[in-house]
């Protein structure tokens, strides 16, 4: 083996060349938030339907990234607007396992997605039984329980259901991210901040439904326990492969809008030690 700091050319060409999520498998739960989530969204984004905010939460094993090796991602976000565009606004991913810095720093870098390490993700399951956790300073941030067979609400549809019955999966469209991203300056401030549309087709090749139960914590870190959550509509245990097709800027915010603008990202990408001089943990 050779290593060097020089890496030729030819090699760099190939950075994050078609860069895809294959072979994700886990636990989806969609649900609804309370109206007040509003109050959590960073304008000028709003929710997506007001009065019934919808809300997603997953929790996976990516086996087989392009640019890394495997490692587990959870995430939780709401359904919003941007003027005419939809999508998921993600509050925090956590990720963990031997590619999880890598997930994490391409993730923040490329699209601002608000990724952070954590302690352990866990996502398992035993015949009708599924069970996922994310854990972060010694605290579960969230708890998934599962039993397959059928949604929480009977009536509760979604585009996967039956995808093992297409050659090649099913593609699900329009399942795109409002991402912030933006530089930091030499004064520790923030500029050039812009809304992107993520656009994340989904091929699903397995998609069981299920009843679940969640239940959100809160550290000082990680306040996961903030957004309200009201009620489960169902979840699923799926296999997917999750791909990038497009990033679009959507939105544009004026210089001084940093500080406003950060009060409402700052947890889902930073710890609160970089806003305070004590902040010892020994274990």
């Amino acid at each position: 083996m050779h290593s060097s700091y020089f890496i030729p050319v030819e090699k760099m060409m190939k950075f994050m060349a078609d860069a895809t999520m294959n072979a994700m498998e886990g636990v989806y739960v969609y649900g609804l938030t309370d109206p007040s989530v509003k109050r959590l969204l960073p304008p000028p984004l709003e929710p997506a339907d007001p009065d019934c905010p919808l809300f997603m939460l997953y929790a996976v094993n990516i086996r087989e990234p392009t640019f890394a090796p495997w490692y587990m991602e959870a995430g939780v976000g709401v359904m919003a607007k941007c003027g005419d565009t939809t999508g998921l606004y993600f509050f925090n991913l956590q990720l963990s396992g031997p590619g999880a810095l890598m997930g994490a720093f391409t993730g923040r870098e490329f699209s601002g997605l608000p990724k952070k390490i954590c302690d352990r993700i866990r996502v398992e399951r035993t015949d009708a039984y599924a069970h996922c956790f994310v854990e972060r300073g010694g605290v579960k941030l969230v708890e998934v329980e599962m039993e397959m067979g059928q949604y929480n609400h009977p009536a509760f549809q979604l585009e996967q259901e039956n995808c093992q019955a297409s050659p090649g999966g099913k593609l699900v469209e329009g399942g795109g991210c409002l991402l912030h991203r933006y530089g930091i300056n030499e004064a520790g401030g923030f500029r050039n901040m812009e809304i992107l549309y993520y656009d994340s087709p989904m091929r699903f090749h397995f998609w069981e439904p299920a009843t679940a139960t969640v239940k959100l914590a809160s550290t000082m870190d990680d306040p996961w326990g903030d957004i309200p959550l009201t009620t489960v509509l169902g979840a699923g245990w799926a296999r997917v492969d999750n791909s990038v097709r497009s990033q679009t800027v959507i939105h544009r915010y004026q210089p001084e809008a940093g500080p406003e603008l950060m009060q409402y990202l700052y947890s889902g990408r930073y710890d609160r030690s970089l806003l305070c001089r004590e902040h010892q943990r020994y274990e």
